[in-house]
């Protein structure tokens, strides 16, 4: 008896366009969903008021929505994509809008130039960020608070045209924002030309000054507040404002002057002690008064003697670090870290590991590059290149926020955009019209695999942005 011949699979044998509305880009869509239910929108609104366009044209929310979506796809890094997705009618069912609404390139160099002709925008725009930053604090009611301070070069070596474009430290030039970092979101920002400095002008004690005054006001009047920072904000003047007006605490790396490299040379070997994590350590405590000092305050050094291999590091190699604190130094403020349940951090060991730990600011750093797909600004304006970047920033905070409250159980927190939006952004979903609503369609793959039914519901009730 003859065999049945084994059926072949079928092969794709032409190819047709179809009326259906179909987008690659399907999470935006509970972003944006999730973006809504905070009242993030609403939030932004109320600060910026008046601000809008004709009442012809398109609205300041429509602005909003196209231009978050945009950073959030980081799919392509000019303005002029707009224009593309003007012609996309599946791109505007996404965004619940028609593509007679989406705005064009040209609508959207105007919206920021409208922005950056106020004065107040900066302030507008911090403002905005407190609201955001004290939400976060509600809802994670942190005991203790650790602030790093950084600032981030943005190169734009090949934008020299740009007003503000100024070389920066790295040998770029470029901008170079000053941010206040609480764990993994920009909790404030001064957007700042290239050549402004870590310590530059009083930024420093200024911003510190205000996100303080707001956490005292906001959320707890005596939680422990600590300030983290490198060398290029070592600052006598700073110091004494901490200690004596805002009454916090800080951990700043110093500089390894002459005297100072002199006195630890002469150190005999038993005065060092070991620490062990990040690699092997060397460290000695002890006090010291710089030249132009009033006071003396305690001061660690440490020097990297192996990696975490253990591979032994040639002096010339050697991580050296002077490590300036006042933990420890105030009983008033020491009262404070055994109530919040941390009086170990008074411990040496403790402040080390705060002060290395400050790495963790540069990832995100990494995570806010890599959201934005570029570092060159689109403007030649810095007010408008100013406030495209606090947009930016606001989508990273959002982000950040949105992998908390709801996506913790479908990707790690720590994932950043790239794998985000491979797995949360670009998957594919069928848009279909029926009465006054749309419905989104995904394959039972992706539904299940992504556990988008349960996403949309969380979308739906997110904690909700409080404010005034």
């Amino acid at each position: 008896m003859r065999k049945k011949s084994k059926k072949s699979a079928k092969k794709i044998s032409k190819i047709e366009t179809t009326t259906d509305l179909i987008s690659s880009r399907g999470g935006l869509a509970l972003f944006l969903l999730y973006l809504e239910h905070t009242r993030l929108f609403k939030l932004i609104e109320n600060y910026l008021g008046k601000i809008k366009g004709s009442r012809k044209g398109i609205a300041l929310r429509e602005f909003l929505v196209q231009i978050i979506s945009f950073i959030m796809d980081g799919s392509h890094r000019y303005l002029s994509y707009f224009d593309h997705l003007k012609t996309n009618d599946a791109y505007a069912a996404v965004l619940e809008t028609t593509r007679d609404r989406l705005a064009s390139s040209h609508q959207i160099k105007r919206f920021f130039k409208r922005l950056a002709s106020k004065k107040e925008i900066v302030d507008i725009f911090r403002g905005i960020f407190r609201e955001l930053f004290i939400w976060r604090l509600k809802l994670e009611k942190p005991k203790y608070i650790v602030l790093g301070i950084d600032t981030m070069v943005l190169d734009n070596d090949d934008a020299q045209k740009r007003e503000g474009v100024e070389p920066t430290y790295k040998r770029k030039k470029g901008f170079q924002p000053l941010h206040i970092i609480w764990g993994p979101v920009l909790a404030d920002i001064i957007f700042r030309k290239g050549s402004a400095h870590s310590n530059h002008g009083n930024d420093f004690i200024n911003s510190v000054d205000r996100i303080v005054k707001i956490i005292r006001e906001r959320y707890s009047a005596d939680i422990p507040i600590i300030i983290v920072a490198d060398s290029g904000f070592f600052d006598q003047k700073a110091f004494a404002y901490f200690e004596e007006e805002l009454k916090i605490y800080y951990i700043i790396t110093g500089k390894i002057f002459t005297d100072i490299k002199k006195m630890i040379e002469q150190l005999p070997p038993s005065a060092f002690k070991k620490y062990k994590k990040g690699g092997y350590w060397e460290y000695v405590e002890f006090g010291w008064r710089y030249a132009s000092w009033k006071k003396m305050r305690r001061v660690v050094y440490t020097s990297l003697v192996a990696d975490e291999n253990g591979q032994t590091k040639f002096d010339f190699a050697r991580v050296n670090s002077i490590i300036v604190t006042n933990i420890g130094m105030d009983e008033e403020l020491n009262a404070q870290l055994d109530a919040a349940g941390i009086g170990h951090f008074k411990n040496i060991k403790e402040v080390i590991w705060l002060s290395h730990n400050r790495g963790k600011d540069e990832l995100v750093h990494r995570s806010f590059k890599e959201l934005a797909t570029r570092e060159q600004l689109p403007f030649k304006s810095f007010a408008m290149n100013s406030v495209y970047y606090y947009l930016q920033a606001i989508t990273h905070f959002m982000f950040e926020s949105y992998k908390r409250d709801v996506t913790d159980d479908v990707i790690s927190i720590t994932s950043y955009p790239n794998t985000f939006r491979r797995h949360l952004i670009d998957f594919a979903a069928k848009l279909v019209s029926h009465s006054d609503n749309i419905t989104m369609r995904v394959s039972g793959y992706i539904m299940n695999s992504l556990k988008l039914d349960q996403l949309w519901k969380r979308c739906q009730s997110p904690p909700v942005i409080n404010f005034a």
